[in-house]
């Protein structure tokens, strides 16, 4: 099942911070000793010859970053350019160093080869991608094979070794306003759920302040002052979900949500994100919740099924649970898409790369 640290002020997340407060530091350490070895040059930094973008957060668990891809894939191509994705495709079973996906109407590689996520990524984006834990490489062969004029890369904010001609974090918007408007604790791993302390969004070019429905506007506000403050450009991101029958492919309005009773069958990092919408629609939700990227058995998603009909509830899944399912999964397909403000504050990031 899905795990979730302690909140942090509470009595419980207190007394993991103390248990884990030396493995934290060891952590923290050593992931400053390897920033500081990649700054100075003591370990080589791999360029490539076109813009390198990367999509990335702080915390582990879910923080909308993936649909910031997508949304990222979408403004480029708007624009012209010719992105292909690279994501380290984690939870795939393949044992190749790099799987290249040129995605050009071939039939897409099974999930267990490539990961959930880029599955996902190529089934909405329709553009190249590279799949290996070993970013550069994944870059350069992505830069060799598929002649794109710029690269987008899923997560790796943290990952050095790559040069990036723009980093772009997604922050979700309540832990932001805890972090950094209320000074709440930012316990880092394993204590807590942060990759690093949430100075390190100094080093980024534009910060997403995510999932800001889920904020009032005086907070989202005030969030907002505190990064401009720190010198960061950001805007608010508001999340919204679109919905097809996975069996039918017809699109299903998020209204007939309202008063119907669902199953949240997910295998996600953070799945009371996912439920907390569905229930913002109006739905009565039961959540059925498995790890980040787990692979759905027969017997599990037989027995969702089961206790779905029996009880006569329909089951929604996100769409990149869906890839882990079989093809006609009897399913409601949840779409989130951002939705972004401010255009004068994130084009010129954007566009300044190319001139």
């Amino acid at each position: 099942m899905a795990f979730s640290f302690p909140n942090s002020n509470s009595v419980g997340g207190l007394l993991w911070r103390c248990l884990l407060g030396g493995p934290s530091l060891l952590f923290e350490g050593a992931a400053r000793a390897r920033a500081a070895a990649y700054r100075r040059g003591i370990l080589e930094t791999v360029r490539v010859p076109v813009p390198v973008f990367c999509m990335g957060n702080l915390t582990v668990g879910g923080s909308g970053k993936t649909p910031g891809v997508i949304w990222l894939l979408e403004e480029l191509k708007k624009r012209g350019h010719r992105p292909a994705v690279v994501t380290r495709g984690y939870g795939r079973r393949g044992a190749e160093p790099v799987v290249l996906v040129p995605n050009r109407g071939e039939p897409l590689p099974p999930v267990e080869t490539i990961g959930d996520e880029p599955r996902f990524l190529a089934r909405r984006s329709g553009v190249p991608i590279a799949i290996g834990s070993d970013r550069a490489l994944a870059c350069e062969q992505a830069w060799e094979e598929f002649n794109p004029d710029c690269l987008v890369m899923d997560d790796g904010f943290q990952h050095h070794r790559i040069h990036r001609d723009r980093d772009f974090v997604c922050i979700d918007a309540r832990l932001a306003f805890d972090v950094l408007v209320n000074h709440t604790p930012a316990p880092v791993l394993p204590a807590g759920p942060w990759r690093e302390r949430p100075k390190a969004l100094d080093r980024a070019q534009m910060v997403f302040v995510t999932r800001a429905e889920r904020l009032s506007g005086e907070r989202g506000a005030a969030v907002q002052t505190v990064l401009k403050k720190r010198g960061l450009k950001n805007t608010l991101v508001v999340g919204r979900l679109t919905f097809r029958d996975n069996e039918t492919g017809q699109s299903v309005p998020p209204e007939w949500l309202n008063g119907q009773c669902v199953v949240a069958l997910s295998g996600l990092g953070d799945p009371a994100s996912f439920e907390n919408a569905l229930t913002r629609l109006g739905a009565s939700v039961r959540g059925e919740r498995y790890r980040d990227h787990h692979f759905f058995s027969p017997r599990e998603w037989e027995g969702a099924l089961t206790r779905a009909q029996r009880e006569k509830y329909r089951i929604v899944v996100t769409e990149k649970d869906r890839e882990r399912l079989p093809e006609t999964f009897p399913a409601l397909v949840a779409r989130l898409a951002w939705h972004v403000g401010e255009e004068g504050s994130w084009v010129p990031v954007i566009e300044s790369v190319f001139s």
